[in-house]
């Protein structure tokens, strides 16, 4: 029973803040812009549009009706709790439950790596590392909004911090792998960029000496291997299947997720128009607002810190992620030069995972912080972790309070 103590008073921990922050401390569950509770009514007619919408800003108007860009996981979770209150339901409940649920998620993972990699990692580590999690990253951020672009990332992100979860351990089997899959497979369905995060077991299974073994023994071991392959990819294409056939419905168009018929700012409208909705002239320009922009100082009236709403650095902003420098892919064993399984993955997966999000034609306006960062934020946190070898020093220490303060004021100054 002890066990289960910490993760549950985490989890009510997060969850009262998140929603104090949330509400700026009224405990009223606000109503931000919404689709997922129309989408709930369509698919539950078995339409996929979005019937009447109060506003039109960021649907993609096609053959005379209005359709989301984003997927249908949050409106399926949704159709219960409709039904139970027979109504429609704040999409910021959602929004805080699982991000505290991801939250805990990340404790858990947090007692794995200090039990089967850095076990000089201390609880006090533990919790510095979790504090910084939860309050001063993007989780931060996007778990209190609750709108409809952060609830369907909030909710996707849950799933790939199971399959994060998952499959980084030292000890694994196949299920794990074939598991871990299946949730980043769904995510083609919430936010599909996060699909991308299946390379980490990929990339884990073929570092895996087991599988190394099997394929340097006799044709009966590899055939094993070709059936766990085609395994591995079977819910990939179930997915991506599911994924094609949604657009199709929508778009007459298996790869049109409804980004050239999206109604936006003209700004972005024109940005979109010149670049096309993803493409490599928008990466200098996405990457400066991930990594490089900071915000501005104010002296007028008082000193004030101006964050730009297009994007902010996420080492400005959260200073411990600059650890992650420190976690080498590169190891030395004697004389050979040798590659490290687990921090080779967490780097290529981290990397790739990114490339979608910064060929975008938006950086995710308006915002604080770069929220598109969410989708490998477990990561970068884990290549901090590494990087720091599981201990936290005073430096350490000082840019979590730095970048929970900083969270903190930004949410409030965008609230």
């Amino acid at each position: 029973m002890k066990r289960f103590l910490p993760p549950v008073i985490i989890f009510f921990i997060a969850f009262f803040v998140y929603f104090a922050v949330g509400t700026q401390y009224r405990f009223d569950p606000k109503w931000v812009l919404d689709y997922h509770n129309l989408l709930s009514q369509s698919l539950i007619n078995f339409r996929v549009e979005i019937p009447n919408p109060p506003t039109t800003y960021d649907l993609a108007y096609f053959g005379g009706k209005w359709y989301t860009t984003w997927g249908i996981i949050p409106a399926l979770i949704l159709i219960p709790l409709q039904h139970i209150r027979g109504q429609f339901i704040p999409t910021f409940y959602l929004s805080i439950l699982f991000s505290s649920m991801n939250i805990v998620l990340m404790y858990f993972l947090l007692l794995r790596i200090k039990r089967e990699f850095l076990r000089q990692m201390s609880s006090f580590g533990i919790c510095i590392f979790l504090l910084l999690f939860a309050f001063g990253t993007t989780q931060f951020y996007v778990g209190t909004l609750g709108s409809v672009w952060h609830v369907d990332q909030i909710i996707t992100s849950f799933l790939g911090t199971v399959g994060i979860y998952i499959v980084f351990r030292k000890k694994r089997r196949f299920i794990h792998y074939l598991t871990s899959i299946i949730f980043f497979s769904a995510t083609l369905m919430g936010r599909p960029t996060n699909v991308l995060l299946f390379l980490l077991p990929i990339t884990l299974y073929v570092c895996d000496p087991s599988v190394k073994t099997m394929l340097t023994f006799a044709s009966k071991t590899r055939v094993v291997f070709a059936r766990q392959v085609i395994l591995l990819c079977l819910p990939f294409l179930i997915f991506l299947s599911m994924f094609f056939l949604f657009n199709y419905v929508r778009f007459n168009n298996p790869l049109e997720y409804g980004f050239n018929y999206i109604h936006e700012t003209k700004h972005l409208q024109q940005l979109r128009e010149k670049n096309g909705p993803f493409s490599i002239r928008n990466v200098p320009q996405n990457l400066w607002y991930m990594l490089l922009e900071i915000p501005s100082l104010s002296f007028e009236e008082k000193i004030d810190l101006h964050f730009n709403l297009k994007g902010n650095s996420i080492f400005f902003l959260t200073p411990p992620l600059l650890a992650i420098f420190l976690a080498s892919p590169a190891m030395k064993r004697g004389k050979k030069i040798m590659f490290h399984p687990y921090i080779s993955s967490l780097w290529i997966t981290s990397i790739i995972t990114l490339i979608p999000s910064l060929m975008h034609h938006s950086s995710g306006w308006m915002q604080f912080g770069y929220r598109y960062s969410l989708d490998v934020n477990v990561l970068l946190m884990l290549l901090s972790v590494f990087g720091m070898n599981g201990k936290v020093n005073i430096l350490y220490i000082a840019g979590t309070l730095f970048a929970m303060v900083l969270y903190m004021v930004g949410i409030t100054k965008l609230m």
